[in-house]
C-alpha cells in the first residue's frame, strides 16, 4: 500500500512538472518595425492616397503543438494621404486622416515542424529544424476615427442668348467623418527563423479585411483594408542552452560554438 501511495505521488509530481515546463516553453514574445499600406474607397489608381507608412507592433505567441500556433497582436496605426488635382489649381486637393488601434487573434499552421530546441537529436541526420514557415488566419477589431476632404473644380458648358457657347468652372467640396469600432479578418504569411533557444527572427506579409466601409471616412460599397509587411524579434520563454545540448554529438556541440 506504502508502495503504491508513493508512486501515485510521484506520478503526479512528474506530470505536474512537465506540464508547467512545457506551457512555459511554448510561449513567446513579439516586437517588430516594418510598413504599411492602407486600401479602400478613397484609392484610385495612380492617386497618392496609396504610400507606404512606418508601422510597428507587438505580439504573444503559444506553440500548443509543432504545428499549431496561436498569436495574439496589437498596434496603433495612423493612416493618412493628399492628392492635387493640378492643372492650375493649387488649392485643389483631396486629404484623408485617420488613426486606429487594432488588435487580434490567429490561428498559425506551421508548414515546417517548430520544434522546441531543448529536444535535440542524437545524429548530425536528424537536426531540429531552426526555420519555419507558417499560414494564419483569424479574427480581430480596431477602434478608429478617420475624416475625408475634398475641394475640385468641375467645368460647366452654358450657351447665352445668341447661341454662343461657353464653358466656366466651379468649385466642388465634399466631406465625410467616421469613428467606431470595426471588425477584420487577418491573413497572414511567413517565415520564421530561430538563432538558438530563445531568439528568433521571423518576417512576414499580414492583410487585415475590414467589414466596415468607412475607415477613411467615405461609403462606396468598397471594404477597407490595410496591408502591412513586418519583421519581429521573439523570445521564448524557459529555454535553457545546456539543456538544449542535451543529446547533441561532440560534431553538433563544436557546430554550435
Amino acid at each position: 500500500m506504502f508502495l503504491l501511495s508513493t508512486l501515485v505521488q510521484a506520478q503526479g509530481y512528474y506530470w505536474g512538472s512537465a506540464g508547467k515546463t512545457k506551457r512555459i516553453q511554448n510561449l513567446t514574445v513579439e516586437a517588430g518595425l516594418g510598413l504599411r499600406m492602407y486600401s479602400g474607397d478613397i484609392q484610385q489608381r495612380g492617386s497618392l492616397f496609396n504610400p507606404l507608412k512606418f508601422a510597428y507592433g507587438l505580439g504573444v505567441r503559444y506553440q500548443t503543438s509543432e504545428r499549431l500556433g496561436f498569436a495574439l497582436n496589437g498596434a496603433g496605426r495612423g493612416y493618412k494621404g493628399t492628392a492635387e488635382q493640378g492643372a492650375g489649381f493649387p488649392d485643389a486637393m483631396e486629404e484623408m486622416n485617420g488613426k486606429l488601434w487594432e488588435g487580434n487573434v490567429t490561428v498559425q499552421f506551421s508548414v515546417l515542424k517548430w520544434t522546441d530546441f531543448t529536444k535535440r537529436q542524437f545524429t548530425d541526420r536528424d537536426p531540429v529544424t531552426k526555420g519555419n514557415v507558417f499560414i494564419g488566419v483569424g479574427c480581430g477589431a480596431a477602434l478608429f476615427n478617420g475624416s475625408y476632404s475634398s475641394l475640385r473644380y468641375a467645368t460647366g458648358n452654358t450657351v447665352d442668348s445668341l447661341g454662343n457657347d461657353s464653358s466656366f468652372t466651379f468649385p466642388v467640396s465634399t466631406s465625410g467623418s467616421g469613428s467606431g469600432i470595426g471588425f477584420y479578418v487577418p491573413i497572414q504569411f511567413g517565415m520564421r527563423y530561430r538563432f538558438d533557444p530563445m531568439w528568433s527572427l521571423s518576417a512576414g506579409m499580414n492583410y487585415h479585411l475590414y467589414f466596415t466601409d468607412n475607415l477613411d471616412g467615405l461609403q462606396r460599397g468598397q471594404n477597407d483594408g490595410m496591408t502591412l509587411f513586418m519583421v519581429k524579434l521573439g523570445y521564448t520563454f524557459g529555454q535553457n542552452k545546456k539543456k538544449a545540448n542535451i543529446g547533441k554529438t561532440p560534431n553538433q556541440k563544436r557546430k554550435g560554438k
